[in-house]
Parts: C-alpha cells; structure tokens; sequence
C-alpha cells in the first residue's frame, strides 16, 4: 500500500475504500495518521482526533501526526490546543509558522501572530506571506515609540519581549551604561520600559521629567532585597512588572514605606519560555541528576553534594551533573575538598559553563534545584519543557509556581519524588499552560494599553 493510492482515492472522495486500503498498513501509528487524514477529509473531526490522538500516544513526538493533530484542533476552534502541539513539531516548516501566527490572530495575540507570520515569509519568501503580514502590521502598528532601557549584562530577559512588541511598536533597545544614550531614547519613546529596578531605575526616575510618558519597571528578585525600592521616585512610574507573587512579599516585608507607594502599581507578569525552541520528549526514571545553574551561595551548592550522598547510599549509580561555573571561589575550593573526601569522584561531574545545554540535558533523567531563593526561574522551566522531571527545594513561592508534588522540604523526602510516578507529558503542559511566551505578551499587551 502506499501513501499516494489513498489520497488518490480521497481526491475521488471515495473514503470507504481508503479507509479500507489503509488498514491494511501494518505500522500502527502510519495506520492510525492515514485514518485520520481520511477522517479528516471526509469532515469527521472528531474521529479524525481519536485517531492522531490514539498515534500521539504510541509516538508523541511524531511531527506529522503533532500537525495533523493540530490541524483538525485548530479547525475545531481549539486554538490554543492547536498551538500547543505546534510548538513540540522539532523540524518547523515555514507552514507550521504560519499556521503558529494563526492561532495567535484567531486568539487576539497580535504581536506573537506577526512574529509567527514573519517568521514564516523570512523562510519562505513567498510574496503572498509578506503581503500577508505586511497588512496586518500596517493595521495594527500603534505608531507609538516605545524605549526600553537596561544596563549592560542584565539584557537576558527582555530581547524575545523587544522583538515582539517591534511589530505593533516602534521599539529602540538600549543596552548601555551611557548616560547620552539613555537620556536620548527616553526623551525620544512615548512609553519606557525600565528593565530591572535598579540604579538605572533610580536615576531616571529621579533626573529626567516624566511629562505625559508612561513609565514601567520590571523587578525581577534581587532588586527586592536591595534598598533601590526605597530610592525609587514611584510617583514617576506607572506601572511596576513582578515576575512572581512572592516577591511583593519580600518587598511588603522588608521595604514597607516603600511598599505603600507602589502596591497599587503592582502587575504579576511570569517569565515566558519560547515553547518552539525546545524540543520535547518523553524520558523517564533513572540516575543522571542534572544540575544548570552559577554556582552561588544562592544556588545553596553545598547542598548539591548532600543530596548526590544520600543518593549514593541508596544507590551508587545516581550521578549529579553540574553545568555551570563557580561564581564564588570558596565554593570551588570546597568542591574540590569535599568530593573527594566524601568519595564522591564517580558521582559528582563538574563540566563548567556549557553552551549547547540542549545536548547537555539529552541523557537526563532529573534536574535538581536546592536554592533558597528564586524569582521565576527558567532553569526549572526549560527542562520541563523537555520533559524533564524536576526535583526543587521548598524556596518561597514553590509550591503556587510548580507542582507541590515536586518540591521537597528535606533530603530525605526526594526519593519520593524520584519513584513516583514519571510524567513528560504533565511536566510539558505545566509549561505551557502557565508560563508560555505567549502568555507573557498577552499580559504585557494589556499592561501596555491599559496604562
């Protein structure tokens, strides 16, 4: 049988004999795929889901069956369903972009369906794609200059957001210490974006004149237990961005003068992971514990090697990678003593700052967060969105942000939370229906318009 006879006899409609041509494949999820198409054409969608969904379960990263799946979602009105397998399809053509763009339109996300629709011409460069987006930026483009403002080295977090609000905002993105070149682009923008409360937010909120500008900052956590809060001209800010709801805690708790000037200020936006950069699969249990992190006192490491010695005891295969680079020397000094004092040689593998952390978490089974503190922390997310199990210490705010199941309070309780039961599928899902990229813009679109 081959694939060509049964669209043939689709294009003739001749469905009966398709179906019966394609059970004669002998691969189940080939079977199942070519059922639904057939389902599909003959506008059973509902069939046509039980079959790419019955596929999904035997291959859940089959690309064909994750477009198909989400085609007949999206012809459903299920737009963000359809967006979500989108996002798993590893090898994106320019028509999977496209089709991302219009979820995002036909859900009223309009900077994410322009980034998606750009994307798909800057593939393609077809004509019909430019004319495509080109229309729809020229229908939406506010035509209002925005400037966002961030000193040199913190700038990981905002460029996904610059890019984005690009296509319905005239956007400059200043990274500079350069009080000129600060000063220019805040005179020039409509609305500033303030990256990080800090001592750029406390300069120019105390030295340049607000005027009629909308002004917004995002604190993102080490900013609350400095004392930048209380040096802040809040009466010169709009709008102050949390990316969590423990961190108005800490700054009700230890800045409370301070406090009272901005909590009506206040908007939670999480951070948001670009779900189409991470590619999906399903893992399972086993003995690779990985750890992505800068090796700080906040990190809390010396804890790293009580866990990986406890988990020797039970069983000497549990292995601890560590990639990232020691911010602070005492703690290499003290790697390098305890793990071998502890004999932990074969348990412990320090490879330094790492690059390709995709090819770094291929082969693991866990990741492993002790810290003792934390904003919204990207490490837990990105290895969820790989379907990764997490294993996180009880910081403040775990619990509301992750599931209780995965957070632990002592050592010895995370043995539970290795063997019990193992879920890529949730840990994926937990991503995306909280903590997209997506999600975030919607947010920050309505903060923006409703300034």
């Amino acid at each position: 049988m081959k694939f060509e006879d049964v669209i043939k006899l689709i294009e003739k409609k001749d469905f009966s004999a398709a179906k019966q041509l394609a059970q004669s494949i002998e691969s189940d999820i080939e079977r199942l795929n070519i059922l639904g198409i057939i389902n599909f054409y003959e506008n059973n969608l509902d069939d046509a889901l039980k079959d790419f969904k019955n596929a999904l379960e035997i291959a859940p990263t089959h690309n064909d069956v994750l477009f198909n799946y989400a085609k007949v979602l999206f012809e459903k009105g299920e737009y963000f369903e359809s967006w979500r397998y989108l996002t798993r399809i590893s090898d994106k053509s320019w028509e999977i972009w496209d089709m991302l763009g219009d979820t995002q339109f036909k859900s009223g996300n309009m900077p994410m369906a322009l980034h998606y629709y750009k994307k798909a011409y800057d593939m393609s460069n077809l004509s019909e794609l430019k004319t495509k987006y080109d229309s729809l930026r020229n229908q939406y483009h506010t035509g209002k200059k925005f400037a966002i403002l961030c000193l040199p080295g913190l700038d990981n977090f905002i460029h996904n957001i610059s890019e984005i609000l690009s296509h319905v905002y005239d956007v400059k993105l200043v990274v500079s210490a350069d009080s000129k070149e600060i000063q220019e682009a805040y005179s020039w923008a409509d609305i500033v974006w303030l990256e990080w409360a800090n001592e750029m937010a406390v300069a120019i909120t105390n030295n340049l004149p607000k005027g009629t500008k909308k002004i917004i900052c995002r604190l993102h956590r080490y900013e609350a237990f400095a004392n930048y809060t209380r040096n802040i001209n809040w009466k010169n800010v709009d709008r102050l961005i949390l990316v969590a709801e423990h961190i108005g805690d800490v700054l009700k708790e230890y800045h409370s003068n301070a406090y009272e000037k901005f909590r009506d200020k206040i908007v939670v936006v999480p951070n948001g992971l670009d779900l189409c950069k991470f590619d999906f699969r399903p893992r399972g249990h086993g003995y690779n514990i990985a750890i992505v992190a800068l090796i700080n006192h906040r990190k809390d490491p010396a804890a790293w090697l009580q866990v990986i010695g406890y988990l020797k005891q039970i069983d000497p295969r549990y292995t601890l990678h560590i990639a990232g680079s020691f911010q602070e020397i005492h703690y290499q000094n003290y790697f390098e003593h305890f793990i071998k004092e502890a004999d932990l040689e074969e348990n412990v593998k320090l490879y330094g700052h790492i690059k390709d952390i995709a090819k770094f978490l291929e082969d693991k089974n866990y990741i492993l967060s002790t810290s003792i503190h934390e904003g919204h922390p990207y490490n837990i997310m990105e290895a969820m969105a790989r379907g990764i199990k997490p294993i996180i210490h009880n910081y403040e705010g775990a619990k509301v942000q992750w599931p209780e199941k995965l957070v632990y309070n002592f050592i010895f309780e995370i043995p539970k939370i290795i063997e019990s039961e193992y879920s890529s599928e949730r840990y994926r899902k937990h991503v995306e229906d909280n903590y997209s990229l997506e999600r975030q813009m919607e947010k920050i679109l309505y903060l923006i318009i409703t300034l």
